[in-house]
């Protein structure tokens, strides 16, 4: 479990087996709320050592499983935690019909949060359903498939790919799904602007590298969702569509 900032941790776990030999990274986000409870972020396939080093920085108390891409090893990391809160993005009870789900988000966040996290349902893109969890104290934002951040490809075949899904060249980047499967452009749009009223310092996705960058920085690669161009203004943010 490597710390990224204080009460924040990134917690590797295997790489994603795809066809035709394509590795892509797995990484979730773990934080520490102001009453030293811990909320894991798309949990991965975590081992029973992966699992201690968890623990020892504090109680398992929240799992967020963060969209419809993103529940394969929710039901696995309840069974690890059963007192955990299991808080669910829109659609996962009919992906994982086995998962108790304590509480929907974005419209029903735990109380227990309180100030320090705060929640955006990127809208618009309905066979996604991402929620993202913003840490207030540190900046973090932590995110499913919003963006990638692949710097150490593991093969041939992942850059391939990567780069097939416009996530390629080593950087932080959107994946072309984001266009593909959007369905409301104003609502995702909306989403954008949300996200981007944030104070973000920094970003850690759950495919790649955490990586330093604030609001503006990030909206910059979010062009596939929104389907404009940012602009900056005055330290406010603009989108533009000409």
């Amino acid at each position: 479990m490597d710390e990224l900032v204080p009460d924040v941790w990134r917690v590797d776990g295997p790489d994603l087996r795809m066809p035709a030999g394509v590795m892509i990274p797995a990484s979730s986000t773990v934080i520490r709320l102001p009453d030293r409870t811990l909320v894991v972020y798309s949990p991965v396939a975590f081992d029973d050592a992966v699992a201690a080093s968890i623990e020892a920085a504090g109680e398992v108390a929240h799992l967020v499983v963060p969209s419809r891409l993103h529940h394969l090893f929710a039901v696995a990391a309840s069974a690890r935690w059963p007192r955990a809160t299991v808080h669910a993005a829109p659609g996962i009870a009919d992906k994982q019909p086995d998962l108790r789900i304590d509480r929907q988000l974005p419209d029903d966040p735990d109380p227990a949060w309180g100030d320090a996290l705060a929640v955006e349902l990127v809208t618009g893109v309905p066979k996604l359903d991402e929620v993202v969890l913003f840490h207030r104290p540190s900046g973090t934002l932590a995110c499913a498939d919003l963006v990638f951040n692949i710097t150490r490809p593991a093969n041939l075949r992942t850059r391939v790919a990567l780069a097939m899904m416009g996530v390629g060249g080593r950087r932080l980047a959107q994946s072309r799904e984001w266009w593909w499967l959007r369905e409301d452009r104003a609502a995702a749009r909306a989403a954008v602007h949300r996200i981007a009223a944030l104070p973000i310092a920094r970003v850690a996705p759950w495919h790649g590298d955490p990586i330093e960058v604030d609001a503006a920085g990030l909206t910059r690669r979010m062009t596939r969702l929104y389907g404009g161009r940012p602009t900056a203004a005055h330290g406010s943010l603009e989108l533009s569509t000409h």
